[in-house]
């Protein structure tokens, strides 16, 4: 899209956002009374934040984790929950959209406990309004009770169970002015025991960027720059949480839950390379890859005698399959035969789990929780390579066939000394995994304890201190064991490594937490020593081919803290200071040798918000000005440039059901994406620009009499306390 298109796009939606919002404002709005403004504005005063409101530590039962819930006002409950993952603390989201949990990425973004697929995550997320989220649980640092796999963390919503009788729900839709569009439907249906809802939608979309990369070889020697456009399509539907729900008294729950969707994108790469005699050749990278998964859920709680007292169960069957079909060519600049191959690969994936829990209320505000786990992995990929013309890479073809298999047991238990509430927790994983590819067979099998222990003190009513000890893995991938290559481009490819041992980590943590009047101050210290991580490796193969691969890179450490400020300036203003630095220590090489390397990385985030007062009332208003800056990162080979990125947003509410946001992302147009790769063979540095301002106008239609809180002190998470 032209930059005059641009412009035009943005003029006419902001003025059609205006003129909705006045004819909606003359018909329906009408001033609110006065003890209902001062009440509105008690409550925005005594809360503060305007979207995330942090549940009563008093009323939270497990201190491994902390809970939110959302704002119980129009607009917070009609924005989606792709947009409030980055308002959570500790949480934030990049450019890219990749998330990350206290600077540690490979986050598990969960609903209802089950994994959200990556493929579709931020539609999902988008097509997910914040009335139909009960509660959002971060866990930064998990303990015994869940997979030791979690790494990075865990950010679990819960959607709401009870709506009220009939039907309800809400209808969003959003384009944005690189061509982007989204609409999802959310509805709900509840008639006696019976509950019925789900999520559908369809997006579509395109991305462009430009390419420049210079590759000197060796190091220091004569240098060739490639550069070209990069265009990125794609499109899908999904139907998520579709969910029957079935109460037969008011203990017992049972639901069964699907989710399914399809995903189909094109990828193309034209690239001119030139060296300091001029150009050398042109080349073309046309990828399409097609998707679909399925998923089906049962679950059932069984509420005991005694408050808090529950059993869970729940199984799943999920199925993800995935094609992807490319074309790579490269023509002289002087004339004469072109080059070409296709390659193609498959991938079917299965798998089986589930998990049996109990909760377990004791004497003296003790807690026992146990339960048992178990999951089945099945991958089946095919690799293939086909010559098309010239002289080009040999031809190929590669099946991997693998499986996996945890069993799990674990045990928590909370109980209070003085005044230190302490869980102590133990995990134990039997695992064992069969890869078949080619002539290579493995068959590794192993038992592993992981322990955890939280202990949190209450200071003072306003202060609280949490401590924190986890043991986790991050066992390799079966993409990141099969040896197959998979292109990139016409000069670049990837590769598995089927020598990888999986990544073991201690992770620390101690949080301190101020809240009082609407003013948080939140400051949170970690330590991650890792051994065996897993990281990229790079380098040339008799082709000419640059071929990156998994490699397990030693040891590294990252020390760091997260100083978090959110307040009040003046009525109405709040501002939000989120900061984090950390200093890593890891092995890289250097002149063909493994060496120890220790860099300082930062980030952070500046809000500054609006709010009035009345958000009942038809044309209240939201602004939010946001600047998020990101520091250099390094790796074994590679080192990432700092960027920084300010957007802004506008939330109204238009109509007594309709809702609407405009948000400015990339103001600036100045997230572009630089690396810098050095090797004993090559020094290379790619810049991939922006794809420029976008601008985005989301719609949001709620109808019926929408879900249903339950009483307070049902509330897993105990009644909503003060924000922050």
């Amino acid at each position: 899209m032209s930059s005059n298109n641009r412009l035009t796009w943005l003029l006419t939606a902001s003025f059609a956002f205006l003129a909705m919002s006045e004819n909606a404002r003359a018909q329906e709005s009408a001033p609110a009374p006065a003890d209902s403004q001062t009440a509105a504005a008690d409550e925005a005063e005594d809360e503060g934040d305007d979207i995330v409101v942090l549940a009563e530590r008093g009323d939270e039962i497990r201190i491994d984790r902390r809970t939110y819930t959302l704002r119980d006002d129009p607009v917070a409950q009609s924005t989606n929950m792709f947009d409030i993952l980055g308002r959570i603390p500790s949480v934030s989201v990049a450019p890219s959209g990749e998330i990350t949990l206290l600077g540690a990425s490979n986050v598990t973004i969960q609903i209802n406990n089950r994994p959200v697929p990556g493929a579709n995550l931020e539609q999902v997320l988008r097509g997910l309004p914040g009335g139909s989220v009960e509660r959002i649980e971060v866990i930064t640092n998990p303990s015994a009770q869940y997979s030791s796999s979690t790494s990075g963390g865990i950010i679990n919503i819960i959607t709401r169970q009870r709506f009220e009788t009939g039907f309800s729900g809400s209808v969003q839709a959003n384009a944005d002015s690189l061509g982007s569009q989204h609409l999802g439907l959310a509805p709900s249906y509840s008639q006696g025991r019976w509950t019925f809802s789900g999520q559908a939608g369809g997006y579509s979309g395109e991305y462009e960027s430009e390419l420049h990369r210079v590759r000197e070889t060796p190091p220091g020697g004569p240098a060739t720059t490639e550069t070209g456009p990069t265009t990125s399509t794609w499109e899908g539907l999904y139907l998520s949480q579709l969910q029957a729900a079935f109460n037969p008294n008011e203990r017992l729950r049972m639901s069964l839950s699907g989710d399914f969707g399809l995903n189909n994108s094109t990828q193309s790469q034209l690239s001119s390379l030139s060296d300091s005699g001029g150009p050398v050749s042109s080349s073309q990278a046309l990828t399409d890859s097609e998707m679909h998964y399925e998923s089906v859920t049962f679950d059932l709680q069984q509420q005991g005698n005694e408050p808090r007292e529950l059993l869970k169960f729940n199984t799943s069957i999920d199925s993800f399959v995935s094609v992807s079909n490319s074309t790579f060519t490269i023509t002289p600049a002087g004339g004469g035969g072109a080059t070409s191959y296709a390659t193609t690969r498959s991938q079917d994936n299965r798998s089986l789990s589930s998990n049996l829990d109990f909760e377990q209320p004791l004497p003296s505000e003790q807690f026992l929780t146990f339960g048992a786990a178990f999951e089945h992995l099945e991958q089946t990929t095919d690799s293939s390579l086909t010559p098309l013309s010239g002289v080009s890479i040999p031809a190929y073809a590669s099946t991997l066939e693998a499986s996996a298999q945890t069993s799990a047991a674990y045990a928590t238990y909370q109980f209070d000394v003085g005044d230190w509430t302490l869980l102590p927790g133990l995990r134990v994983e039997s695992y064992r995994r069969e890869v078949i590819s080619g002539a290579l067979e493995t068959d590794d099998t192993n038992t592993r304890a992981f322990p955890s222990l939280h202990v949190r003190n209450e200071l003072t009513p306003h202060i609280n201190v949490d401590i924190s000890y986890s043991s986790r893995i991050q066992r390799p991938g079966f993409d990141q064991l099969d040896p197959a290559l998979r292109f990139e481009d016409v000069n670049r490819a990837s590769s598995g490594n089927p020598n990888l041992d999986p990544t073991t980590t201690d992770a620390y943590e101690a949080n301190v937490v101020y809240q009082r009047n609407g003013t948080m101050f939140n400051v949170t210290f970690f330590d991650r020593i890792s051994q065996d991580i897993i990281s990229q490796f790079t380098d040339i193969t008799p082709d000419g081919v640059t071929l990156t691969r998994p490699v397990n890179a030693g040891e590294s450490e990252q020390r760091g803290l997260q100083v978090m400020l959110r307040g009040p300036i003046v009525e109405n203003w709040r501002y939000s200071l989120t900061g984090s630095v950390f200093s890593r220590e890891f092995d890289y090489l250097s002149g063909g040798t493994i060496s120890r390397r220790e860099e300082l990385e930062y980030n952070g985030v500046a809000q500054i918000d609006y709010r009035d007062a009345d958000q009942e009332a038809v044309g209240a208003n939201q602004f939010q000005f946001e600047t998020r800056f990101q520091g250099p990162r390094h790796g074994l080979q590679t080192e990432w440039d700092e960027f920084v990125v300010a957007n802004f947003t506008w939330r109204r509410r238009l109509s007594s059901r309709l809702f609407g946001v405009l948000t400015v992302q990339d103001i600036f147009d100045s997230a572009n994406r630089s690396s810098q790769t050095i090797t004993d063979d090559y020094y290379e540095r790619a810049e991939f620009q922006s794809p420029g301002t976008r601008l985005r106008l989301s719609l949001t239609y709620q109808f019926g009499s929408g879900p249903q809180r339950p009483p307070t002190d049902q509330q897993p998470g105990g009644p909503p306390g003060p924000s922050f």
